[in-house]
């Protein structure tokens, strides 16, 4: 199980929290974002090339750009669209942990 005990956790409330998300990965650094309940996390796994974790609900290293592009389209966010290719051109990845609600974008 990873460490991320040191990032900074972002409770999502939409675009405003959109801006501070892309402020930290423009500056390609790492953050959570912590999903309200009706946010639904489900992605197909391999179609975002994540890889598997000891935890069956949570998905490690996944592309960021597909995998926040699929999550913006199944939840109507389109700011998190716009957050996907941020995190892409910072060459980050995508963590889901579905059981805790979290998206981190990590290096």
């Amino acid at each position: 199980m990873r460490d991320y005990s040191n990032f900074p956790v972002l409770q999502w409330e939409g675009p405003l929290s959109t801006k501070k998300a892309i402020a930290q990965v423009h500056h390609e650094e790492p953050v959570i974002l912590q999903m309200p309940e009706d946010f639904s996390l489900g992605i197909d796994a391999s179609a975002c090339d994540c890889k598997s974790d000891d935890n069956p609900a949570h998905h490690v290293d996944c592309h960021a750009a597909d995998t926040l592009k699929v999550l913006a389209e199944e939840n109507n966010e389109p700011s998190l669209a716009e957050l996907a290719d941020i995190a892409h051109e910072a060459a980050q990845v995508v963590d889901i942990q579905t059981d805790t609600r979290r998206i981190i974008i990590h290096d």
